[in-house]
């Protein structure tokens, strides 16, 4: 993205009253560190005159960390940009699909990065990729995170997604489950990982969601559902709402989901095409059929458009495999985990009664 793209992207955001008290932009999708530092420079010190007197702006970058450096750990440590690192494991088990051109592994270089990250004082979490290799390793899979003194981690699996049109998780949820609730019992010993997924639940458990309005009615927050709570701008300043995966992909029913470019209209332009009017639509009644038919509703907020696209073939569908295996699994897990323990500690407590 050139920095004329960057500066248009963020000013639109003025333009049409967007900005809220707080900001995050993510640097996502390939590698982002294939730019120079000097680039990001640039594209901050952009967006902060564009953005900077209307609220606070912060910055997330993932990254395969093969590329870390000392320079990059300044640039972060400067900009206090949040670091995410896509790391799934093990040697083995992350060399299995992420390979160089030349077909070699690049976890040593991924290893090198993490301790550069380290020794800079730059906190950082990890994102895996979950595959059926690991259900099979739960046990080597906490125990690299755990060695590592990684303590975030997030759980993602190859999703049915554009030319990728199925999930090796297909016909492995048994084994998904059991390795969710193997990821329960390792943060009940004391491991120290924190798992996303699980946080979430917990959260979820604890806490009433927040909750928005829409046309007399209420529902529970869900940015993918939401026009414009998540903004996704192309290198080419093409730009779409809901699911960031949605942009640039092509489709049959829709033509695409882009809804206008930065450099010839706002995003609120955008939101008056009749392509935006039947996406919307279509998102909207898979909301209405998630609140129908799931018990996880309430803390769900309607599931992932994308994924209702990609693996139901229509984004007014219901239930995914995303659904299950990043909501509904983690949550029933969590949720039994707490209610064995309240169960324990009456019976418990009973006993102790009646000594």
């Amino acid at each position: 993205m050139d920095i004329a793209t960057v500066r248009m992207s963020a000013r639109r955001l003025v333009e049409d009253d967007l900005v809220g008290p707080e900001i995050t932009v993510v640097w996502h999708a390939g590698e982002p560190l294939t730019l120079r530092p000097s680039y990001y420079q640039e594209a901050f010190e952009v967006i902060d005159e564009e953005l900077g007197s209307r609220c606070a702006v912060s910055h997330s970058i993932q990254t395969n960390a093969t590329l870390i450096s000392t320079a990059w750990c300044e640039f972060f440590a400067k900009h206090r940009v949040r670091v995410g690192v896509s790391v799934d494991g093990p040697a083995d088990l992350h060399d299995a699909h992420r390979r160089t051109r030349g077909g070699r592994g690049t976890h040593a270089k991924v290893l090198e990065g993490m301790r550069c990250l380290r020794a800079h004082g730059i906190d950082f979490h990890a994102i895996a990729v979950v595959t059926p290799a690991t259900f099979a390793r739960a046990d080597a899979f906490v125990n690299f995170f755990a060695a590592e003194g990684i303590r975030e981690v997030g759980c993602n699996y190859d999703e049915a997604e554009g030319v990728h049109a199925s999930s090796s998780v297909t016909g492995h949820e048994a084994e998904h489950d059991a390795f969710v609730a193997h990821l329960v019992r390792a943060a009940e010993a004391g491991s120290g990982v924190n798992f996303r997924e699980l946080m979430q639940a917990r959260r979820l458990i604890a806490e009433d969601a927040p909750r928005y309005s829409w046309n007399g009615r209420d529902f529970p927050e869900n940015t993918q559902v939401m026009p414009f709570a998540l903004l996704s701008v192309a290198h080419s300043g093409e730009f779409s709402t809901f699911s960031p995966e949605l942009l640039g992909q092509p489709s049959a029913e829709f033509g695409s989901f882009s809804f206008g470019n930065v450099a010839q209209t706002g995003y609120l332009a955008g939101a008056q095409s009749e392509r935006f009017r039947q996406v919307w639509g279509a998102i909207s009644r898979g909301v209405l059929a998630c609140e129908a038919t799931c018990a996880h509703f309430n803390f769900c907020g309607g599931g992932a458009p994308a994924n209702k696209l990609y693996e139901n073939g229509s984004l007014d569908s219901s239930e995914t495999l995303y659904c299950r295996t990043m909501i509904k699994r983690p949550f029933d897990a969590v949720l039994a985990s707490l209610e064995a323990a309240h169960v324990a500690s009456l019976e418990d407590a009973a006993t102790k009664a009646l000594q």
